[in-house]
């Protein structure tokens, strides 16, 4: 309320109370005035005197003038003179009977304050609903009550207009249920779609990235159903019911607002015409009685229009964000009357709608009791219904999306086979929040972030030119296992300070985290990892750990495509060369690492899935553990089931030639890359290493770095030293093979 609208009212209560107080005084004074006269006459009596006669009938009857102070009323209105007070003379009768005290007993408290009944007074609020109470009195000229009209009309109207639109379908949108059926067939169809995987090998986020529409209602139903600590119960559920609760408290003071202004308007004598003067009411015509009661029932429909609505409204609200800014708008739509009465009305009607005086209406204490009853029964009720048909269906279909969403297996995607038809599909990384960084992450990171301007990275294998970046990223294994110079593992260049002369920092660097270890994780760290078949860049970066230039080692994927380089393969077979032409025992630790993975490896490379054929390998498996290198001289074991190819001369992506484990076996007699050159003699007898060298005497110069028969026999001492050719049989037989 504006300071001059408060001081205009409390002005007017100023002089209002000025009256009031004239007309009690003036009637106190008058009795006391009246007692005063009889006491005197009854003095009088007592003195045996006569008493005196008032000339005229004056005395206590004459008028009591008193004087209040005259104030000046605003606006140059002339205060309206009060009505002289004459008291009421006494009955007849004695006058000491007056006066006398008389015995009434004992009052009761208690009845005076049950028959005290509060009053309440009703005050008509500043809107365009109130227009028709004070029609034909405002002095206003005929523009004006035309406006007025219309604003009445329009208020009403755009309330009307905003409760339609508040509970069309459009406004609403369609009901959250159906995203269940919209979310289901973009999961099934776009989800899982391998081109929308990542750099980091991930799938169903990066789907959702791709689909903003999908990622934004996710985003709204975690927000929504995300826990309130500590008391675990729903935010948006929470915010939801307090909003509703809101809206219906505010519709439920306007409704009762309704209610005790027709009280009020009840309270006014109905005649034919209306009488009014200085904002109170003496009497109301009927038909301004059937308006203004046509106009608050009106009133009333929309706001239940409204209360309908906005509770829909809100219900369906999954933004916790727009919940707030959703029950301030409706409050909006409400209040439009009272913005079009305070903003456009004529300023004569405005001055007299807030003249308007309240009406007080009785308020007992039994009606007060049934009335909160009845308040408190009906919010109860209009805060159950939301929350059984609306919230809580809607918090059910949200959890429902979710799961539809998110729910099940996650990390895979899929791709068409046009050729054949079929669905082909792969494991992807998992995107939790408590996985390891991938690789390419890292590697983004670094070059990234580095703080200079420089295009170099530890993990980053930089091409300077189109053409090369795409020869580079098709790159197979055994091209860059080619270009290796050395036999060595990189971390004695990079972990422990050792010069080299190649480029080998991506290869090195990308190692351990790609395996998951810390990035100072040495070859020894990670040995473990050697035989795994994702171990490609660990053979690659240690050779010398892994094995790759060691003869006797596990023969899986100790090849060039798989990551051995091309110089460590040459040192396994040097070392292989030298070798006696011995198979390995069944005890023996790589033979048996071998023959145990041999069923899962081959099956999985080959992609069977036939049971009777991973049986078959699993057969062959326990045939060779039992039988050894020997069972490889059948026909039957000869050759690898279902690759095809000969267990002896090895796999170019999966294994050795087992000619390294059993070169008895697979190169007797034969001249090979894997077998030792002692092989291809077939003459007959065997050397005894062991004989050889505890029959030569400790220092003899002739045998100085004579180790084995096979040295023996290269540095031709077969035709001079019998002792050679009484322990070396073999070698002596094959010195020309040994010296080639």
């Amino acid at each position: 309320m504006s300071a001059a609208k408060l001081e205009k009212k409390i002005w007017t209560l100023e002089q209002r109370l000025r009256e009031e107080f004239r007309v009690e005084l003036q009637r106190a004074l008058g009795q006391c005035l009246t007692r005063v006269q009889h006491l005197e006459t009854e003095v009088l009596l007592l003195r045996g005197e006569k008493p005196r006669r008032t000339p005229g009938g004056q005395g206590a009857q004459e008028q009591v003038s008193v004087d209040v102070g005259d104030a000046e009323l605003p606006g140059g209105i002339a205060e309206k003179p009060v009505a002289d007070v004459v008291p009421v003379g006494q009955p007849a009768g004695s006058a000491w009977s007056e006066f006398a005290p008389k015995w009434e007993g004992p009052k009761d408290p208690e009845d005076e304050c049950v028959a005290w009944v509060p009053l309440e007074p009703v005050a008509f609020l500043e809107s365009t609903w109130n227009l028709v109470l004070v029609m034909g009195f405002t002095d206003a000229g005929w523009l004006d009550i035309i406006i007025a009209c219309l604003l009445l009309i329009v208020s009403g109207g755009l309330q009307i207009a905003f409760s339609i639109i508040l509970l069309s379908p459009d406004f609403l949108g369609e009901p959250f249920e159906n995203h269940i059926q919209n979310v289901e067939k973009w999961r099934v169809g776009v989800a899982h779609d391998y081109r929308h995987m990542d750099l980091a090998q991930t799938s169903l986020d990066v789907s959702l990235i791709v689909s903003t529409s999908q990622a934004t209602l996710l985003d709204e139903i975690d927000t929504f159903l995300g826990l309130l600590k500590p008391f675990n119960v729903s935010l948006g559920i929470l915010l939801c019911m307090l909003c509703i609760l809101m809206w219906c408290l505010y519709l439920c003071n306007e409704f009762r607002a309704i209610g005790l202004s027709l009280e009020a308007v009840l309270q006014i004598p109905r005649r034919a015409y209306t009488t009014f003067d200085h904002g109170r009411f003496a009497t109301i015509s009927y038909l301004r009685f059937a308006l203004y009661c046509l106009a608050r029932i009106t009133r009333g429909v929309i706001a239940g229009l409204l209360l309908y609505a906005g509770i829909l409204w809100l219900a369906n609200t999954t933004s916790i964000t727009d919940l707030m800014l959703n029950a301030v708008a409706l409050g909006a739509v409400l209040d439009v009357d009272e913005m079009f009465f305070a903003a456009l009305m004529p300023k004569k009607i405005q001055i007299k709608i807030q003249d308007l005086e309240a009406i007080k209406i009785n308020y007992t204490r039994r009606r007060s009791q049934i009335e909160a009853v009845l308040l408190l029964l009906i919010m109860c009720g209009l805060m159950l219904w939301p929350w059984f048909y609306l919230v809580e269906p809607l918090a059910n279909h949200m959890l429902e999306v979710n799961a539809t969403l998110c729910g099940g297996n996650q990390d895979f995607v899929v791709g068409i086979n046009s050729n054949q038809g079929i669905t082909i599909g792969r494991e992807t990384t998992n995107f939790g929040a408590d996985r390891n960084v991938s690789l390419i992450e890292i590697a983004v990171r670094d070059l990234a972030f580095r703080g200079d301007d420089s295009l170099s990275s530890n993990y980053v294998l930089i091409s300077q030119v189109a053409r090369d970046f795409e020869i580079k990223r098709t790159e197979l294994m055994s091209a860059a296992a080619a270009r290796i110079m050395h036999c060595t593992d990189f971390d004695q260049y990079y972990i422990h300070g050792q010069p080299n002369a190649g480029n080998y920092e991506p290869y090195w660097w990308n190692t351990a985290p790609g395996l998951g270890f810390p990035q100072e994780s040495t070859c020894q760290d990670m040995k473990e990892h050697c035989d795994d078949e994702n171990g490609e860049l660990l053979r690659l970066s240690c050779g010398i750990t892994c094995g790759c230039a060691e003869a006797g080692t596990n023969p899986w994927f100790r090849v060039q495509e798989r990551g051995c380089s091309s110089n460590c393969l040459g040192e396994m077979r040097h070392a292989i060369g030298d070798q006696s032409c011995t198979d390995v025992t069944t005890g023996s630790t790589a033979w048996k690492a071998f023959w145990e993975e041999y069923p899962h490896i081959v099956s999985s490379f080959m992609g069977e899935q036939n049971q009777s054929k991973i049986g078959q390998l699993e057969e062959v498996r326990a045939h060779m553990l039992s039988h050894g290198c020997s069972a490889l001289s059948n026909t039957s074991y000869e050759v690898e089931e279902l690759t095809q190819r000969d267990f002896c001369s090895g796999h170019s992506q999966l294994w050795a030639p087992l000619s390294t484990l059993c070169p008895a076996t697979c190169c007797q007699g034969k001249a090979g890359d894997f077998c030792p050159t002692i092989c291809a003699c077939e003459a007959s007898g065997t050397d005894n290493d062991q004989g050889l060298m505890g029959s030569i005497d400790a220092g003899d110069p002739v045998f100085g770095e004579v180790t084995s028969c096979r040295a023996a026999a290269r540095k031709n001492l077969c035709g001079t030293q019998p002792i050679v050719q009484q322990h070396c049989e073999l070698s002596c037989a094959c010195e020309v093979l040994l010296k080639d």
